[in-house]
């Protein structure tokens, strides 16, 4: 099981659009040039740009001049906000297994199971956490 290409696809709409302000440009960005650019599909791009939205990550405005513009500074937008935001909160790993089997060492196979992939989740979005925006802006723009 894998996470949505979606995911990847949002931090590097987040990233694209923060990079604009490094370089700037502060109007919104139009969501076709964005589409366009990143190589993301229109609808694919708008349920993104939609998700973002409604996590506070980037505010939108319609209309000829209208687009995307982060909501707040690359700073205060960790990798786990865009996860949380495209993901919700949905978990990586599936562990609801039923064994026919049953006594207690399957239970205890279940519950070593669950613990080993819980763990690798946490330290997963304790990673993601710790990566803001603006630490992946300093990497594309030494």
């Amino acid at each position: 099981m894998s996470y949505s290409l979606g995911f990847s696809q949002a931090i590097a709409v987040v990233l694209f659009v923060a990079d604009k302000v490094q370089q700037g440009i502060y109007d919104f960005v139009p969501t076709k040039a964005l589409s366009e650019q990143l190589g993301i599909a229109t609808p694919s791009a708008v349920k993104i740009l939609q998700a973002l939205n409604r996590a506070g990550i980037i505010e939108t405005r319609e209309g000829a001049r209208g687009g995307v513009r982060l909501a707040k500074p690359p700073s205060r937008v960790s990798l786990l906000d865009v996860f949380s935001a495209v993901e919700a909160d949905r978990p990586l790993f599936r562990t609801d297994l039923s064994f026919t089997v049953a006594g207690a060492k399957p239970t205890r196979a279940r519950s070593a199971i669950g613990a080993v992939l819980d763990d690798a989740e946490a330290a997963m979005k304790r990673r993601l956490q710790g990566t803001s925006v603006s630490t992946l802006l300093k990497q594309i723009n030494p």
